[in-house]
């Protein structure tokens, strides 16, 4: 048998891989900054709304890098927290406007009919998000928008399947000038204490549970309604906005390739000219590249460092100065400052104040 620092250590590596995942850019800040706008109209104050998340008000302002999921987590369990409304991302949902869905969002507000609005939300989805995809099938007499997501969303299923839920909704009803119809909303999360808030929240439609899949079906009489914001400059506008900015990510997301880069490594991160030279590009151009996407490599490798130090303190028994280590920090104690300027407390106090925190849902009443 082996040491109880090895079981650790095994324990930790087995989840490597996922947490890789986690970390990456998947979310745009936008659906951050909803979050806390609505905590901040319930009077919390931005020290209370980011206390613990590494992040701040400014640094969501500031730029439109996506965040990754295991930074949107901490925002979303510290409004849980503070609200106790297992219901929270509904409200947050419900209160999106189309601007925030950028050049998808004025699409489908300008789209000929409904139909057409659900369709580009299975095409350019992943221009605001990349933990899930969207698909639309047809059958007899039913349209279905389903959401399938592309990470482990653990314990932020029901806030980000709630959140999803509430935008479209919203957004339904705008296009058509209607309530929902004869509407069947599948979730694959079981009905919770506060389900009436659901009911209060989305009207006069079914709600599903513990189904296989998260989902919209509306009848395709609904469907085949012309929207009332329709506009056909504006969608043809909208639309190449849309074409653009799908490709720019898909030739250009040079900030993607260097967190992949940087999560694959353990300890010994490459240099600005190494990471460069990986990337078969001069160090002016790497750093030109990351700029137009309003970031440095420096503030990547942060970022990188920051989201493993509060995962491996918060979910396993690594030793802190093993944690220091595994994050390239030879003196323990300049990691332990490091945390401070970063989270407000020492790695220590976090390693302690884990274990002696409930899981956010057992708060809830």
């Amino acid at each position: 048998m082996g040491s109880r620092k090895d079981r650790a250590h095994h324990i930790a590596e087995a989840q490597r891989a996922t947490l890789a995942e986690q970390l990456r850019p998947s979310i745009h800040p936008t659906y951050a900054r909803l979050l806390a706008v609505e905590l901040k109209r319930r009077g919390f104050q931005d020290e209370a709304v980011f206390e613990s998340t590494g992040l701040t008000w400014s640094m969501l302002l500031e730029d439109d890098r996506f965040l990754s999921l295991e930074q949107f987590r901490r925002v979303v369990h510290r409004g849980i927290d503070l609200t106790r409304e297992g219901w929270l991302g509904l409200d947050v949902g419900r209160s999106t406007q189309v601007s925030s869905h950028g050049p998808l969002g004025y699409a489908m507000v300008a789209s000929p009919d409904v139909a057409t609005a659900l369709d580009l939300v299975a095409r350019y989805s992943e221009l605001r998000l990349r933990i899930a995809k969207f698909a639309v099938d047809r059958g007899s007499g039913r349209v279905r928008l389903r959401i399938e997501p592309t990470l482990q969303w653990n314990d932020l299923l029901e806030y980000i399947s709630l959140h999803i839920i509430g935008a479209l909704a919203l957004l339904l009803e705008t296009i058509s000038g209607s309530s929902l119809p004869d509407t069947r909303i599948s979730f694959v999360h079981a009905a919770p204490p506060w389900v009436g808030e659901y009911a209060r929240r989305l009207g006069n439609v079914t709600l599903v549970f513990n189904a296989t899949e998260i989902a919209i079906d509306l009848p395709k009489s609904f469907a085949a309604l012309p929207c009332i914001t329709r506009d056909t400059s504006a969608f043809e506008q909208a639309v190449r906005l849309c074409e653009r900015a799908k490709a720019r990510r898909e030739d250009d997301d040079v900030a993607q390739r260097v967190l992949g880069t940087l999560l694959d490594r353990q300890g010994e991160y490459p240099s600005l000219s190494e990471m460069a030279k990986g990337l078969h590009m001069s160090n002016r151009t790497l750093i030109r590249r990351l700029k137009a996407q309003g970031t440095s490599y420096q503030i990547l490798l942060d970022d990188v460092r920051q989201d493993l130090a509060l995962w491996y303190l918060r979910e396993t028994e690594l030793p802190v100065e093993a944690v220091a280590e595994r994050l390239g920090y030879r003196d323990t104690s300049n990691f332990s400052r490091t945390c401070k300027r970063w989270f407000g407390v020492t790695a220590r106090a976090i390693r302690a104040g884990s274990s002696k925190q409930d899981p956010p849902s057992s708060r809830l009443g």
